[in-house]
């Protein structure tokens, strides 16, 4: 029984590093033309430090909703902050009439779908979601356990 018990954890813990380690692209409109990014500049985007791509051109980013496996990872590798910082981040600036955060969407669809449609739009999504609508801009990986 015991064995038993030791090999599901096994295979539960082999689980969720797979789903931890998913690899994560960061999206944007398929239109997007205004050379490259890098986390840095993502980062600054969706914590509001910058409402523009390098380019000029203005930049919409989208969230996926709080609770997100997609969010979660996000927001590890690119803003590297937990969830609780970045409420008070955008209390913060909301105070001040500096901005408010980017919207948040529900589904993996819907970050397509609002990505697709929205020039100047700005999102990430599990790497193995991504489809033809929307333009890879960079995709970042989580080695710190490999």
């Amino acid at each position: 029984m015991f064995t038993k018990l030791r090999i599901l954890a096994t295979i539960l813990i082999m689980f969720t590093n797979s789903v931890a380690f998913a690899d994560l692209a960061i999206i944007a409109h398929p239109g997007y033309d205004t050379g490259t990014l890098d986390t840095q500049n993502v980062r600054k985007l969706f914590l509001g430090e910058r409402n523009s791509f390098p380019s000029g051109q203005h930049a919409t980013p989208f969230n996926h909703k709080v609770g997100s496996p997609d969010r979660k990872e996000f927001f590890s590798l690119v803003l590297s902050m937990p969830e609780a910082s970045h409420k008070r981040h955008w209390k913060r600036k909301m105070a001040r009439g500096a901005g408010s955060p980017p919207s948040e969407l529900g589904s993996h669809d819907a970050v397509l779908k609002s990505i697709a449609s929205t020039p100047g739009s700005i999102g990430y999504i599990d790497a193995s979601k991504v489809d033809s609508t929307v333009k890879v801009l960079l995709t970042v990986s989580n080695f710190s356990g490999v």
